[in-house]
């Protein structure tokens, strides 16, 4: 099966808990394996793993192994469950978002993925019940063979913003604005500084509402000159 991405392999993933006012928690790390089990079909088990931090936190039940299939249909990702019901979409080569909910697990998410080099991969999410925000995660994620940790810089400066974005909410390094040019028009940016990984990130969505919703993103990585 001839992909345009590379997510597919053993990762070692470490995400960076924040509850929905900013306040760092604690990290989850986890082992994910995207496995090809047939054609235009995968599979995705995460073996999850709380830091002490979490216990007590909604995030602490993510502990144990989670897995789903996903069945790619061109620049879509259909989420077939058991524990991810939902939809990615592909937006470029490496670089996607997806929304739907963990049954088991009982909360909806949204969430990016985006890889900033064939080793890193920047990623993350809001965990939310009934549209009641729950967690934050900004999070990164480096190959298994590579045997290193996958670490983050939660102490970068936010990127600056210009005045036709409100800013809603920060996640460690990441940055969350909306804008609302006219009535049926909105606008969601993310961004943030990967110092590690010495690039920035930029994911800008908008949503036109009317008799049929659509939806368009722009993803951009681009490396801050020294």
């Amino acid at each position: 099966m001839a992909r345009d991405d590379s997510f597919d392999g053993a990762w070692l993933v470490a995400e960076y808990v924040h509850d929905p006012d900013g306040t760092f928690v604690g990290v989850l790390r986890q082992r994910r394996v995207v496995e090809v089990v047939a054609e235009g079909r995968l599979r995705v088990i995460q073996t999850c793993d709380p830091a002490p931090e979490l216990a007590g936190h909604p995030m602490a039940a993510f502990a144990g192994e989670w897995a789903f299939d996903l069945e790619v249909v061109g620049q879509h990702r259909h989420y077939l469950g058991p524990d991810v019901i939902g939809l990615g979409t592909q937006w470029q080569p490496g670089a996607m978002t997806g929304n739907g909910v963990w049954p088991r697990f009982g909360h909806e998410f949204t969430s990016y993925g985006v890889l900033v080099g064939p080793d890193r991969q920047l990623t993350g999410g809001f965990f939310s019940v009934a549209g009641r925000s729950v967690a934050d995660i900004v999070g990164v994620a480096v190959p298994e063979s590579a045997g290193i940790e996958p670490t983050l810089d939660l102490d970068a400066p936010l990127v600056r913003l210009d005045d036709s974005w409100m800013l809603t909410r920060t996640v460690g390094p990441l940055s969350v604005a909306v804008d609302r040019p006219s009535p049926p028009i909105e606008r969601r940016l993310l961004t943030m500084h990967d110092p590690v990984g010495g690039v920035l990130l930029a994911i800008e969505q908008q949503t036109t509402f009317g008799d049929e919703q659509t939806v368009v993103s722009s993803i951009q990585v681009t490396r801050p000159a020294s």
